[in-house]
């Protein structure tokens, strides 16, 4: 539990694990269908962390074929402090300073499983997940350091959903970490 712990701390610690204070972001996304029509479009939404509770991104602009019912994304497999909450999980194995785990839904909704490789300092670099309507999502995320917390910055995805292959390129980016606006307000 020590190594999952650890995904949040700041750069330059050696001791202490410090977890990333609640933050909001934004997300674009790009997105391409792989087969006839072939349709380019972007995506955009507002997520937030809070840390052992949450991590999701809630779409505020989708192009107008979408589904406009379910427009929110669960990102709490890319953090393992929220991992006990969400997940039965169970370490695989270890190759080149990378962790392998296993993770099953506690819920049991939509996803059936999933296998996220957790890199140096604990942040996550690959999942693969499986869904019970049949559809397969492999992602790589990529990390930078912000305000000296190392957060996920892009992400790129195939999402084989039956009938509809996509692509999608995301970028994280406007992170504001709430305790330090509450922080400078008080001043």
């Amino acid at each position: 539990m020590a190594g999952i712990l650890a995904i949040c701390a700041p750069l330059g610690a050696s001791e202490a694990v410090t977890a990333a204070p609640p933050y909001t972001f934004h997300m674009d996304v790009a997105m391409a269908m792989r087969h006839f029509p072939w349709l380019h479009f972007k995506m955009q939404g507002t997520g937030s962390y809070e840390p052992g509770v949450s991590y999701t991104v809630h779409f505020t602009s989708v192009p107008w074929f979408m589904p406009k019912v379910d427009n929110d994304i669960d990102l709490s497999m890319l953090d393992p402090t929220l991992w006990p909450k969400h997940f039965i999980f169970q370490e695989m194995g270890q190759i080149d300073g990378e962790t392998s785990f296993d993770l099953r839904p506690i819920d049991g909704k939509s996803l059936e499983d999933a296998r996220v490789t957790i890199g140096p300092r604990g942040r996550p670099r690959h999942a693969t997940m499986n869904y019970k309507d049949g559809t397969h999502i492999t992602m790589d995320v990529g990390v930078s350091e912000v305000d000296g917390f190392l957060l996920p910055a892009t992400l790129s995805a195939d999402i084989d959903k039956p009938h509809m292959p996509l692509s999608a390129n995301a970028a994280f980016n406007d992170y504001e970490f709430t305790l330090a606006r509450q922080a400078s307000a008080k001043l």
